[in-house]
């Protein structure tokens, strides 16, 4: 005769679920972002955004009067940087029948699944945060690989797993600058955000043929067509003769492309910060923010061991960090209060000392934004299934008035 057991009572047990609220693994602060939200960011509409400046003051001085009088180069010089907007698109669906059987409350499910539109809106903010460290090129990686008859792509910054995630597209290239794209993609299969590496469907080399060692990845759509940001207006190496948003800085490589330390030699972060401090300093910048990856700043507690004194945690505005989102550790470099920010966007091999007022974002209408609510809702029934979706997306980028007030510390 046989027992009562488990697997005869299955049908009588319950389960018991969690009653901590759900965790969100991928809602990230975005410091960046919460920091240009709050005293960097424009909405304009109109053709562009142009932002006038001056150079260089009246040249052309001589301890000779005639010397001075037929002198050329004797006005101050302008130019103006004509920072045009980009655009950038995430469409959020679900079925209706999934809205219904999850909209009586915490009896049918753990939330409501009205709510993916909100988290459309985190997405796009995510994607809004991780190019403000990048480039117009619309790079979101570059391969580090010994070969590509794997699955496994090795980031040369571990701090672009940020930009992906499972089922995202990516196409390859040579180029830095988004251009020359190679035939063929490669989908996300999993994302290993400690080791900074990207497993991927099938081997590189079978979804694209002609993939490198070293190739920079994009995300599929990206490539050229996305906003300017740190890596554009202080690039790593100084600015060539190529227009940049209609000027020459080539003419004053410091001034108009920001200033390059070099750490790559071993130097600790905490001399290269007093060094960017200084340089930015002495083209008449007055530096107050710092931007670097979690681990960057690990590396420098470490380093410091109670070297510098460091202030309890302060918001932007220097009041301690109740009630502040947004938080950082002050310190005191050349006589000039220097906030660190960490934000997990912000590439591991850069830090970025910045004037932050030189910064604006601008867009037309918010940034992100529901961009059917004109037509009087955010939300508008599916043309393709038994569902509803949101077009949500921006139309913006980041400008920079004084490239010059600003540095970045190349890291090894």
């Amino acid at each position: 005769m046989s027992a009562l057991d488990l697997t005869i009572f299955d049908p009588m047990l319950k389960d018991h679920y969690s009653d901590k609220e759900v965790p969100k693994l991928a809602f990230q602060k975005n410091t960046a972002l919460g920091l240009i939200n709050k005293s960097n960011k424009k909405m304009v509409g109109g053709r562009k955004w142009v932002q006038p400046f001056g150079y260089a003051l009246p040249g052309g001085g001589s301890s000779t009067f005639a010397t001075a009088l037929a002198a050329a180069g004797n006005t101050s010089l302008y130019e103006a940087w004509e920072v045009t907007r980009t655009k950038h698109y995430r469409l959020g669906k679900v079925d209706n029948e999934t809205i219904e059987a999850t909209a009586t409350g915490d009896m049918d499910a753990f939330e409501p699944a009205f709510d993916e539109f909100d988290r459309v809106i985190k997405a796009e903010g995510n994607y809004i945060n991780f190019r403000f460290f990048r480039s117009k090129s619309g790079s979101a990686g570059r391969l580090n690989n010994a070969g590509v008859a794997t699955a496994v792509g090795i980031l040369v910054d571990a701090s672009d797993v940020w930009g992906w995630r499972k089922d995202e597209v990516a196409k390859l290239s040579a180029q830095s600058d988004g251009t020359a794209l190679k035939a063929g993609t490669l989908t996300v299969l999993s994302v290993q955000r400690q080791a900074g590496t990207l497993t991927f469907t099938g081997n590189i080399s079978a979804g694209v043929g002609t993939a490198a060692i070293t190739d920079y990845l994009y995300l599929d759509g990206d490539a050229t067509l996305a906003s300017a940001g740190l890596a554009d207006w202080i690039p790593d190496t100084a600015p060539t003769n190529t227009p940049f948003y209609g000027v020459d800085r080539t003419i004053e490589p410091d001034f108009l492309g920001g200033i390059r330390i070099d750490g790559t030699t071993g130097a600790s972060i905490a001399n290269l910060l007093v060094d960017a401090v200084a340089a930015v300093q002495n083209l008449g910048g007055d530096p107050d923010i710092a931007f670097m990856n979690p681990l960057t700043f690990g590396t420098l507690s470490k380093q410091l061991e109670g070297k510098w004194a460091i202030s309890s945690a302060a918001g932007f505005d220097g009041r301690k960090v109740a009630g502040i989102g947004f938080n950082g550790f002050k310190v005191n470099l050349n006589g000039t209060d220097l906030t660190l920010y960490t934000d997990r966007c912000c590439p591991q091999k850069r830090i970025y000392v910045l004037t932050w007022s030189t910064w604006t974002m601008f867009s037309a209408g918010p940034a992100p934004n529901f961009l059917q609510r004109r037509a009087g809702s955010i939300i508008k029934v599916s043309e393709t299934s038994d569902g509803y979706e949101a077009r949500v997306g921006e139309y913006y980028n980041f400008c920079c008035d004084s490239p010059g007030h600003n540095a970045v510390i190349l890291l090894a």
